[in-house]
């Protein structure tokens, strides 16, 4: 690589940190000023992508994306009266503007406009990120990684901090006296610190990492205990396979004495439960029947079954829901979303939202498909698991609609693509050990 080449690649590295950074200090919340942040983060990565597209075919991934991407702005067409008043749903909307003394006019899919087009916009910055990521070599990106990794480990003391305290939360939130580190949300929290206890390996040197392999295992586990910390039920089901598939990406021991180490992994998950001073937290298993995440289905899935097929539009979740919200369990507190992103999406974007969810699971096998083709390193496995996890928390909750979630989502998709390219290129150049 020349000189100039290698000055450009350090630029990419710089911007793509850059943006990282922002979203991992700024991203915790949905909070406008926070999306902002990260949206003009992401504009000096955005014009380097731009500068050197020409150089760079997109990635499938990319590609995928950005067709969701476009089919999601055709919510915001506006259409003329005679159609978009005979969408489902609309008849409320329509009765209310004439009631107002305001005429129909042309009005798009989409219920809330500008909700869909903040909505659309946060999505720019992961969009950029992903494919500038695309073109890094492996290097930059097991940086990229690594910082990630590092940043969870300060997360994660940072929220045991606030267990022990009952303060020092960073939002006005009602987890507030909980581990939610640097956001508003604990199950979100959890997730970064699950990112992190797979991402440990990018932390450890290429060779010669022998006598860093304890100190990474102590580090798993310090986030596996912060991570109980944080009370998320979610996060902490999801954190014990994590924890053991760190161990393994850390030790690489002989596949026969992997039987042995998945025992001693549920052994040791089942001596958590019984330390006194976790049992308040492992209470809150018991009342996973009564859980409201059930009551905000079946709601959900009547609000989806009214705008069907077109859907809401997106961003206008909370109007919508409560117009079918059960009158009986009415509170004081609004629902913010679903609870489950899948079924959000169904609501706001009807089948395009539904072909957006089946496009994720399906990119998700498919990298997972490359990866076992290639025989691919560990590395490129965690960022896979990442992306995994988060896109299986994503049936109970709403991790991606906070921009730090959604540009570790991006990272990873992106590292799991483009690390199994630079393995095979070193295979056939003879440079790989």
């Amino acid at each position: 690589m020349t000189h100039t080449g290698t000055s450009r690649s350090n630029t990419r590295l710089v911007a793509c940190a850059g943006l990282l950074i922002v979203a991992l200090l700024a991203g915790g919340t949905s909070r406008p000023l926070n999306d902002l942040a990260v949206l003009l983060a992401a504009l000096p990565l955005l014009y380097l992508t731009l500068a050197t597209s020409a150089k760079w075919p997109l990635a499938w991934t990319a590609k995928l994306a950005l067709g969701l991407f476009g089919v999601a702005l055709l919510q915001l067409i506006p259409l003329p009266p005679s159609i978009w008043t005979a969408l489902p749903g609309r008849e409320l909307a329509a009765a209310s503007l004439v009631a107002s003394g305001n005429e129909l006019g042309w009005r798009p899919i989409a219920l809330d406009p500008g909700a869909a087009a903040i909505g659309l916009l946060t999505l720019v910055a992961p969009l950029v990120l992903h494919i500038a990521v695309t073109r890094l070599d492996g290097k930059s990106i097991k940086r990229l990684l690594a910082l990630v990794a590092g940043f969870a480990l300060l997360s994660a003391a940072l929220g045991i901090v606030q267990r022990v305290s009952g303060g020092f939360s960073l939002y006005a939130t009602e987890h507030a006296g909980t581990a939610t580190g640097m956001f508003t949300n604990r199950n979100h929290h959890a997730d970064l610190l699950i990112a992190g206890m797979l991402l440990t390996i990018a932390l450890l040197p290429t060779r010669h990492f022998r006598q860093y392999k304890y100190i990474a295992t102590m580090g798993v586990i310090f986030l596996l205990f912060a991570i109980i910390s944080t009370t998320s039920r979610a996060g902490i089901a999801l954190s014990l396979p994590a924890a053991l598939a760190a161990l393994l990406a850390i030790w690489r021991p002989a596949k026969k004495w992997w039987a042995g180490l998945v025992l001693a992994g549920i052994l040791g998950s089942v001596a958590i439960l019984f330390i006194p001073a976790f049992s308040d937290i492992f209470e809150r298993f018991g009342i996973a029947p009564d859980d409201q995440r059930l009551t905000m289905a079946r709601d959900s899935i009547a609000a989806t079954r009214a705008m069907w097929p077109f859907g809401s539009g997106y961003g206008s979740f909370v109007p919508v829901y409560m117009a079918y919200e059960d009158l009986d369990l009415l509170e004081t507190r609004y629902v913010v979303a679903a609870h489950n992103d899948y079924l959000q999406l169904a609501l706001e974007g009807g089948v395009a939202g539904v072909i957006t969810a089946v496009a994720a699971l399906v990119a998700l096998a498919l990298l997972a498909w490359n990866l076992l083709q290639v025989r691919a390193d560990r590395l490129a496995w965690a960022a896979w698991g990442v992306a995994a996890v988060l896109l299986a928390h994503s049936a109970l909750d709403f991790p991606l609609r906070t921009g730090t979630l959604a540009m570790l989502l991006a990272l990873c998709t992106a590292a799991a693509q483009k690390l199994p390219t630079e393995l095979r290129n070193a295979r056939r150049n003879g440079s790989y050990r």
